[in-house]
């Protein structure tokens, strides 16, 4: 078996900030191709037979960099300080991915690989496990919360509302008004959905104060099946840009593992839900980050002994399928 920390330590080395133009993919291709993967579809890689039961899913590609001088090491070089590995993507998700790697048979899983997780909006890996349709499917993503594993994932809404008033702006001390209500009017109408987030409020800029008359707000939303009709509401009824949108998905059946705790649905979402929910008979989440991990931050890390505990954790959802008989009655 190829050495796990130098395998770790190339994967971090490979430039995958997303999106990945056509050379990074073919450093993709060569480096995967260690591991037996080959090309399988619009930038997607994989090893086994699609044809079995149980699929494992995982992302190559990460977020941007940032500011280099807010890392204290090589943002691209796999660093250990005090029984910590630093470096972009190790924790999203580079060590998940080698982890689904190093524990699946490819004579009984099938690995997929998405290079177009994060930021590209690329529909390739929902539309290939669409086609496919396995009966079971892992995914190997995400940080984990008060749960061991979790049924699905959560759906995601991201975008801005506009809020215009159609006035013009005015010396504050004339009447006209500004766009104050229509901001206290979303926010009350935003308390339909429990995970509403506000991430970020913008307007004009003016020399002088003027009464504002346009208001940007950027949201996020996550929800489950329950809740959708409800953010579907909210989003109809305000004019908005989205960014992107996945529907929650889970599994027709849930999985038990004795002595792992399995949550309902994942807090997190993920790009699979880009074409609505899938059809599958299980979906199990089974993620390996830590909340405290900086994912997508500057400085990222794993602690070394998650790594151990992701892949037992793998391992027995495994051998807990294969008991049960990979899904199906």
């Amino acid at each position: 078996m190829i050495d796990y920390l130098d395998s770790l330590s190339r994967l971090v080395a490979l430039d995958t900030v997303s999106p990945i133009d056509d050379e990074q993919l073919e450093r993709c291709a060569a480096e995967l191709s260690r591991y037996g993967c080959r090309p399988v579809g619009d930038r997607l890689f994989a090893f086994g037979d699609p044809a079995a039961p149980v699929w494992l899913y995982g992302h190559l590609d990460t977020k941007p960099i940032g500011s280099r001088t807010a890392w204290n090491t090589e943002p691209l070089t796999l660093t250990e300080r005090d029984g910590m590995l630093y470096g972009l993507g190790v924790s999203d998700s580079k060590f998940q991915l080698l982890n689904a790697l190093s524990v699946a048979d490819p004579a009984r899983h099938f690995v997929l690989i998405d290079t177009s997780e994060e930021t590209d909006g690329a529909p390739g890996a929902a539309a290939f496990v669409a086609r496919h349709l396995p009966a079971t499917l892992l995914i190997c993503d995400g940080a984990r919360g008060d749960a061991d594993l979790y049924a699905g994932y959560s759906g995601q809404a991201d975008g801005v509302f506009h809020l215009r008033t159609g006035r013009a702006t005015h010396h504050p001390a004339r009447p006209g008004g500004d766009a104050a209500d229509l901001l206290r009017a979303l926010l009350v109408a935003v308390a339909g959905c429990p995970r509403f987030t506000l991430t970020g409020i913008t307007a004009p800029h003016t020399e002088r104060s003027l009464a504002v008359q346009e208001i940007d707000v950027r949201f996020d939303i996550r929800y489950g099946p329950d809740e959708e009709p409800a953010v579907d509401a909210l989003l109809e009824a305000w004019p908005h840009t989205s960014r992107q949108s996945m529907a929650p998905v889970a599994g027709a059946r849930a999985i038990s593992v004795p002595g792992l705790v399995t949550g309902g649905l994942a807090p997190f979402s993920n790009r699979l839900g880009q074409l609505g929910p899938l059809k599958v008979d299980r979906l199990v989440v089974v993620p390996g980050a830590e909340p405290d991990n900086r994912n997508h931050q500057p400085n990222e890390f794993i602690h070394i002994g998650q790594i151990e505990h992701h892949q037992d954790v793998l391992r027995r959802v495994l051998d807990a399928l294969e008991t049960e008989g990979n899904g199906h009655e």
